[in-house]
């Protein structure tokens, strides 16, 4: 009905505030993810001068929110490919991020190291990577089971 603002605002689709909720939180994961990613490709720039030209991230649809399928940087030189693709998974990880490979449907994004970005921008994701990959690697360096009986 023109005129009716009431009428203008309602959705055609019903749905449940808890089903609201997590289109939110996907939402907010994707945008995170997206921003993670960025970071990390500039991250294996730095890294790796001139061999990462771009970063492929896949996911499952109806992954949970906090995981991926395969992390693919494609890189200049071949033989390289798997420190990268090592790297960037690690720095993902460290980030949140749960690696799931198990075969279902995928969807991809693509990321480059940004260009439009700032280099004060640049150099803080790539700090904000040394610093989560530092962490992790300090978290599980740090984690020692004991195996040696207590009396």
């Amino acid at each position: 009905m023109p005129g009716n603002s009431e009428a203008a605002t309602i959705s055609p689709i019903q749905r449940s505030h808890e089903d609201l909720l997590a289109m939110q939180r996907t939402r907010e994961a994707a945008q995170r993810l997206d921003d993670d990613a960025r970071a990390v490709v500039c991250w294996l720039d730095a890294e790796f001068p001139g061999l990462v030209n771009s970063m492929e991230v896949q996911r499952h649809h109806g992954c949970e929110d906090n995981e991926i399928a395969h992390v693919e940087p494609r890189v200049t030189d071949r033989p390289r490919r798997h420190e990268a693709r090592d790297a960037a998974e690690k720095a993902l990880t460290a980030l949140g991020w749960s690696i799931k490979p198990e075969g279902r449907d995928v969807r991809s994004t693509f990321h480059r190291p940004s260009q439009a970005q700032s280099s004060h921008a640049r150099l803080a994701d790539i700090a904000r990577i040394r610093r989560a990959v530092k962490q992790a690697n300090t978290t599980r360096s740090s984690y020692r089971p004991s195996t040696a009986r207590q009396e």
